[in-house]
């Protein structure tokens, strides 16, 4: 046996105590701070719940942002292409065409407003000749106002035929 070894053994022979005393302090310091590190335990794995919710959708996410990289970089690349084929064919000089200036516009309002008036022109509103062959119960109808009454389906009157062909049956 050599130096080396001796060292190693009266090195042991001296630290066991003080490992052996650090061990009985450790121990005791886990059973104290037991109910801690339990609860510590449960916060940290409620804490990473959303984590791993969205952990399940990793390849979801991966599809969508190659989707969109490439939607970027497709874009990107058509922007200056069409760019560049306007420009080497000169199509990009629009001719200059003159807008609507307030003044025309104030000019043509009321030359508008004149040919509106003209198609429109007030209604005359004269009650129907009620002749002597319709009956009283029809010149009522005619002579009432056209604002006044019931509207639609409801306010008509559905004058039923007798078919003589049902009553056989």
């Amino acid at each position: 046996m050599g130096f080396g070894s001796r060292l190693i053994t009266l090195l042991y022979y001296l630290s066991y105590p003080i490992i052996l005393l650090l061990g009985w302090v450790l121990t005791t310091l886990a059973f104290v701070a037991a109910p801690l590190l339990h609860l510590l335990h449960y916060l940290l794995h409620g804490c990473s719940l959303p984590f791993r919710f969205l952990a399940k959708f990793e390849t979801l996410y991966i599809f969508f942002g190659v989707a969109c990289l490439t939607g970027v970089l497709t874009g990107t690349f058509l922007h200056y292409s069409s760019g560049f084929v306007i420009t080497v064919l000169k199509l990009d000089k629009a001719p200059a065409q003159p807008g609507r200036t307030l003044a025309s516009y104030r000019a043509e309002k009321p030359k508008k407003q004149a040919a509106k008036a003209k198609m429109t022109m007030p209604l005359i509103e004269a009650t129907p000749r009620v002749e002597g062959a319709l009956k009283e119960e029809y010149s009522d109808w005619l002579r009432q106002e056209k604002g006044q009454g019931k509207k639609g389906l409801l306010s008509t009157t559905i004058l039923e035929e007798d078919d003589s062909s049902e009553a056989g049956f």
